[in-house]
């Protein structure tokens, strides 16, 4: 029943946004939010067939998502358009708390300790010809260095915790990559994570859960790392250049690199090499990093995968393998979390609405949060699982879902998913 009472939370946490029409306003906020949760939860490709399609699912939208008014179309973008994003991303702490209360956060910890967060940076929105006064913008030129064209984005960079031993991730916050009010230059995926960072802190339990922080190479920075400092982050950063790799480069040339070799599941040969207690960079010498490798060799011995990084948790012979498989763990945000939510049915890059406001990123915001709850139903909920296993791939799932929603009454999702797995039967009478 994971899902359904994931609803009904995140039900209660729609009716606490803070109103921003007029007060005679007829349809309550909340259900404009549940809708368009609905709509990312249901996966249907876009706002239009998602209110042609309400005659069918009147009485089932209301018995499972709990939507008594079903808006126009406008209507629920204009509702949505102004919406603070911060009242939607506190609503991240109802998947959240379910995560911590049912022990998977406990599970899902790293090196005996961490929760292990991943972030990375995805488009969500792109047009030639709609914008708004947080696009970013992108000047496309030709060979002469003519401008061609102007193309108008939304960016997000999210956190997903993740494990490298489990495959399911979960959404922890995102943050929108847009231009900020007042300025006239493009926003940066950096500034983002400083405006993330405090949020995650926020949504996670600080007393019970440490957290560690895994991010790519655009990250290693003096600033950065005291702001993760600041909020009690670890880091496993990646990293290619810089004063850094110099050291490493004499440590390695003076053979004073340590070296552990181990062979993968797969049969190849991976050789991992780390020294501690290296300076980041001039500009930030009281900064103190650990650096470390992976080299990864096939059976016939050619190099097949190379990486470095560096981290604030002190290497050893025996948290060196780990350390390397939470760095190659990063891949996870990109496989698991965007392809899955541009190409696996959730429709993130389609164009649901731009609004004047923030309507992008509120629907981007919502398509994580249907996202989240799916990954805790296939994590915890059977009834999930034996439908995802009877339909084989998540897009047949998803079809099929839609299908007996559209079709038959239904109390909840968890008696959807146990007619697609064939747990309960309908007996129907011949139409003749």
């Amino acid at each position: 029943m994971a899902t359904d009472q994931l609803i009904q939370g995140l039900r209660q946490k729609f009716e606490a946004v803070k109103e921003h029409r007029y007060k005679n306003a007829q349809i309550p906020l909340g259900d404009f939010l549940q809708s368009a949760f609905a709509m990312f939860h249901l996966k249907d490709p876009s706002l239009h067939h998602y209110r042609i399609s309400y005659p069918e699912r009147e009485a089932n939208l209301e018995r499972v998502y709990q939507i008594k008014s079903l808006p126009s179309d406008s209507a629920m973008r204009e509702g949505i358009d102004y919406i603070a994003p911060g009242d939607i991303q506190a609503c991240f702490k109802v998947p959240l708390q379910t995560l911590g209360e049912e022990g998977f956060m406990d599970e899902y910890r790293v090196l005996g300790r961490y929760n292990c967060l991943l972030f990375d940076g995805t488009q969500h929105y792109c047009s030639c010809s709609t914008a708004c006064e947080h696009c970013l913008t992108r000047e496309h030129r030709n060979k002469k260095g003519e401008v061609t064209k102007t193309t108008y984005h939304h960016q997000a960079l999210a956190a997903v915790m993740a494990h490298h031993g489990h495959k399911e991730v979960f959404p922890v916050c995102c943050e929108a990559i847009v231009r900020q009010d007042g300025s006239t230059k493009n926003d940066c995926e950096l500034n983002a994570g400083k405006r993330l960072i405090p949020l995650v802190r926020g949504l996670l339990p600080k007393e019970q859960h440490e957290l560690l922080g895994v991010f790519d190479g655009l990250y290693p920075n003096g600033p950065f790392i005291r702001m993760l400092q600041e909020h009690e982050m670890r880091f496993v950063i990646g990293i290619q250049e810089g004063y850094v790799i110099i050291q490493t480069e004499r440590l390695r040339a003076a053979k004073a690199l340590q070296e552990h070799s181990w062979l993968a599941t797969d049969g190849q040969r991976c050789v991992a090499r780390w020294h501690n207690q290296l300076v980041l960079n001039g500009q930030n010498q009281d900064i103190e990093v650990n650096y470390f490798e992976l080299e990864q060799f096939d059976t016939e011995g050619q190099r097949a995968y190379f990486n470095s990084w560096i981290t604030d948790i002190a290497i050893s012979q025996e948290n060196i393998v780990e350390l390397t498989l939470i760095g190659r763990s990063r891949w996870k945000i990109e496989n698991e979390t965007f392809n899955t939510l541009k190409n696996q049915g959730y429709h993130l890059e389609h164009n649901y609405g731009h609004g004047e406001k923030y309507l992008a990123t509120n629907f981007m915001l919502l398509a994580f949060l249907a996202f989240c709850v799916d990954q805790i139903a296939q994590k915890m909920d059977q009834a999930f699982d034996k439908a995802l296993k009877y339909c084989k791939t998540k897009k047949k799932l998803w079809e099929k879902i839609r299908q007996v929603f559209d079709l038959l009454p239904c109390k909840s999702m968890n008696v959807i998913y146990r007619f697609i797995a064939k747990d309960i039967q309908v007996d129907f009478p011949l139409l003749e």
